[in-house]
């Protein structure tokens, strides 16, 4: 009689990652923390648990190094790969929403960007694509807004995909009679976001100790976890409590991702530890940054 697979295989059934979202999440999540770079062979068997195979994780790194978010290079007859210096940006910017144990106070102050007159739809496509991932909303055809983050780093990220020719970018306080919760409504999807956090909660509500039986499990639910709240939290603009909704799932959300990822770390690094070791065989010391996700400021 065959047995019934596990929770943390169903879980993963469930969930079905892609390979190549999902070592995007891997190398932010688990290896930066941990040095520069890893070798191949080692990146193959620290995703086997997910059942990708060797070809797919090879067809994966491959496709991530010609979109220019991995790098490789060569150390005797080994590959190892590293995330690109501009991918570092992007991810640097993305760990400090993710593991946040509350989002940054709100200052009043709107960035906006507005795409110039002569821009064409493709680049306005492609303009938009590249804000609402990191929880821009639309105003307009051409105007697109979020409260209270640096112009620089939207600035250096519109320069990094050539972009910031076609735009401009600036600050802005609004006037006392608009209605900051009409514009919330109008430009982002926030029940679509609502749904999306509810969804999650309901995917972990088992997970407890319980959950999971070994180091590999913790690890796998783990990277589980932050791959889907980062799908959700880089697009959600992560607007000031008095502009959302009441039953707004967001808060929630985060204490439940920040209270699991401490459940379940001891033992998944544990794992990790036995899977990216330096050329003497050790585990990678951690950075100071990973020490510190999901902490109280």
């Amino acid at each position: 009689m065959a047995s019934s697979p596990s929770n943390v295989q169903q879980l993963l059934k469930k969930i079905d990652p892609r390979a190549g979202p999902l070592i995007i999440t891997v190398f932010g999540d688990t290896i930066k923390p941990r040095g520069e770079k890893i070798w191949l062979g080692d990146l193959i068997n620290l995703l086997a648990p997910f059942n990708l195979s060797e070809r797919l994780v090879r067809t994966g790194v491959y496709r991530l190094s010609q979109e220019q978010w991995l790098v490789s290079s060569q150390i005797g007859r080994r590959s190892y790969y590293e995330i690109t210096p501009d991918g570092l940006t992007t991810f640097a910017h993305a760990s400090s929403r993710i593991y946040a144990l509350a989002p940054r106070p709100w200052d009043g102050k709107w960035l906006l960007v507005q795409a110039h007159p002569d821009t064409s739809a493709e680049q306005r496509k492609s303009i938009r694509q590249l804000l609402t991932w990191r929880g821009f909303g639309q105003l307009s055809p051409t105007l697109l807004i979020k409260p209270g983050v640096s112009p620089k780093a939207t600035s250096d990220l519109l320069r990094t995909a050539n972009l910031s020719k076609y735009v401009s970018v600036f600050t802005a306080d609004l006037d006392e009679t608009s209605d900051p919760i009409t514009i919330a409504k109008s430009s982002w999807a926030l029940k679509e976001f609502s749904h999306s956090y509810l969804s999650l909660l309901d995917d972990f509500s088992l997970v407890d100790e319980n959950f999971y039986k070994t180091n590999q499990d913790a690890f796998v639910v783990r990277s589980l976890l932050i791959h889907q709240y980062r799908r959700i939290l880089l697009k959600d603009p992560q607007l000031p409590d008095e502009m959302l909704p009441t039953d707004y799932a967001g808060s929630l959300a985060r204490q439940r991702v920040a209270d699991l990822y401490k459940i379940l770390s001891p033992k998944a690094d544990k794992f990790i530890d036995q899977h990216i070791i330096d050329q003497q065989a050790h585990p990678h010391q951690v950075n100071q940054n990973y020490k510190d996700r999901f902490a109280a400021s």
